[in-house]
């Protein structure tokens, strides 16, 4: 379910929004080429998101010429990509309530929380299978990318030197996690169930990278 105080927009608005939340800035015809779509095209659906408060833009500064102009996307612009903010509150508060009492003696409030999401967090990997030709290292980081997509951090996966890095390009509770860190935990979770061991958490959106993003490196022995 996703929770937007807007109804989001569709088609090749949205393919700017998502491509925009990738990258810091990103002119027409930056959009243009990796769209398909012809600039005067690209101008006026960014006309429409800037009317809407979805995209705004600075100058770029060129030596000759005229002058020419780089879009981003906003807060309220990441707020009308898939977010959760309904569907978390309903299963952490069930998840709370269904805690027996022995799990929860001498945790504090943050601890109750992180074990809570941890807890969803492996739940929503158990509903994910491993599809049976998919072994080994590539196989468990096909499925972790299957559970991110389906909880909808819009998952890339990037392979470098053997190892894997993961980057989380939409964060489905921004808004909570940008104030509360412990919410990081419910991704990181889902990660290292999926994978069976612990990855490194190399940037996050709470320190203004655009992304959340993690160095997988296989186990010896275990590829």
């Amino acid at each position: 379910m996703q929770d937007v105080l807007q109804r989001p927009p569709e088609g090749s608005r949205q393919q700017i929004l998502q491509l925009l939340q990738r990258r810091s800035f990103a002119t027409v015809d930056d959009l243009a080429r990796q769209t398909g779509l012809a600039s005067a095209t690209v101008r006026r659906h960014l006309d429409i998101l800037q009317r809407d408060h979805l995209v705004a833009y600075r100058q770029v500064r060129k030596k000759a010429g005229r002058p020419e102009y780089s879009y981003f996307l906003t807060d309220t612009g990441q707020e009308t990509l898939p977010k959760s903010y309904g569907r978390l509150l309903g299963l952490l508060v069930g998840e709370l309530a269904a805690l027996p009492e022995e799990e929860t003696r001498g945790l504090t409030g943050e601890a109750l929380v992180r074990h809570a999401m941890g807890r969803l967090a492996t739940r929503a990997v158990q509903a994910v299978p491993q599809a049976p030709r998919e072994k080994g290292f590539s196989g468990r980081v096909a499925r972790a990318q299957a559970v991110l997509a389906q909880e909808e951090f819009a998952p890339e996966v990037e392979r470098v030197n053997g190892s894997v890095r993961v980057h989380l390009h939409n964060c489905p509770f921004r808004t909570v996690a940008l104030r509360n860190p412990v919410l990081c935990s419910y991704d990181s979770t889902l990660l290292t169930s999926a994978l069976g061991q612990e990855v490194v958490l190399e940037r996050c959106i709470r320190d203004g990278s655009l992304s959340c993003t993690y160095l997988v490196t296989p186990p010896k022995g275990r590829v």
